[in-house]
């Protein structure tokens, strides 16, 4: 994992929180989960998935035009050893849908899907941009989203039969409110049962 300033947030059953702003350039994590809209929506928030398509010289676009990724609710890719400049290991892209807004259990579900891929590959480091990383969350939505994201994990940690290994979870926070966010987070992984 690369040195992004992560502040540790809590544990559950091997799997460690913490929150940072993401460079989704520079995270060496073991997988990095990335939310990518149907669309672009114009004037909107642009984020992780841009920036990574702009790195690749415009695959995910590609992608998304040609049919193979469309971004569409729940759909997902997972690209091995991406090219440089990718530093991550795995890089898994989970479609938003046309937006997020206003749907935090939307975002927790994303979420769990992204910890269920992350404990079936073993992952010892991930970095998570999910959500708000992809468009702008009015300020109502935030700590209803993160608490979703984070019970979402803590969800599909419980169902896997066995204890997870070591695992470092990191939530971007690069949103605009990044003390809500993880106070939020905070408290969902503090009263999780």
């Amino acid at each position: 994992m690369s040195n992004r300033g992560s502040l540790p947030i809590g544990a559950w059953r091997g799997v460690s929180f913490a929150v940072a702003q993401i460079d989704v350039l520079r995270a060496a994590d073991d997988l990095l989960v990335v939310g990518m809209l149907e669309k672009d929506v114009a004037g909107a928030h642009r984020g992780g998935a841009d920036a990574i398509d702009h790195a690749l010289h415009g695959t995910l676009s590609r992608l998304r035009e040609g049919g193979i990724f469309t971004g569409g609710f729940g759909e997902t890719l997972m690209l091995t050893r991406p090219p440089a400049p990718i530093r991550a290991a795995t890089l898994m892209l989970i479609g938003m849908g046309a937006s997020l807004t206003g749907d935090p259990e939307a975002a927790g579900a994303l979420t769990g899907l992204a910890m269920q891929a992350a404990l079936r590959i073993g992952a010892a480091s991930v970095g998570c941009l999910l959500g708000w990383s992809e468009c702008d969350l009015p300020p109502p939505l935030v700590a209803p989203s993160a608490t979703a994201m984070m019970r979402g994990a803590l969800a599909a940690i419980d169902a896997q039969e066995q204890q997870a290994a070591a695992m470092a979870w990191t939530f971007n926070i690069r949103n605009g409110a990044a003390a809500r966010t993880t106070a939020a987070l905070r408290d969902a992984l503090a009263v999780w049962p």
